[in-house]
């Protein structure tokens, strides 16, 4: 499965090389769901989890790194099934909030991720690459 990850984050991420999913999903120990359409992978979400110390004590926190869908099954909801897949499993886990960074370009992803239920939290440079803006957005389950 992983050639077709890969060749699906080149494809969607042409900034990038697919060598970076590869070093930060080892250094962040990241979880990968994929999606299927007749037996040919249609997308991938990636994220790791994040914990952390607030009043109510020890909570986790969620980070999706990477989503992309193949540019032959876009428009078609398979990254919304993906995504509303992978945030049950996470409340499962008692995740308590989700965060993400999308290209402030990038409507479509914007636009399904506010439907979803995140909300933009301020906007940050150089994370979806060199010279981007991107808006962080986070979904609070907890």
């Amino acid at each position: 499965m992983l050639p077709e990850v890969l060749r699906i984050y080149d494809e969607g991420f042409e900034n990038q090389s697919s060598e970076t999913l590869i070093k930060y999903s080892k250094n962040c120990r990241s979880t990968f769901y994929i999606i299927k359409d007749n037996n040919r992978i249609a997308g991938y979400c990636s994220y790791y989890l994040k914990p952390y110390l607030s009043l109510k004590g020890f909570e986790k926190q969620s980070v999706i790194s990477s989503i992309a869908i193949d540019r032959n099954f876009r428009g078609r909801g398979f990254a919304e099934r993906l995504l509303r897949f992978t945030i049950k499993e996470m409340k499962v886990n008692r995740v308590s909030s989700i965060l993400l960074y999308v290209n402030v370009n990038n409507r479509p992803a914007i636009q399904l991720y506010e439907k979803i239920g995140f909300q933009p939290i301020k906007r940050v440079e150089d994370i979806c690459g060199q010279k981007e803006s991107c808006h962080e957005m986070e979904l609070k389950l907890i």
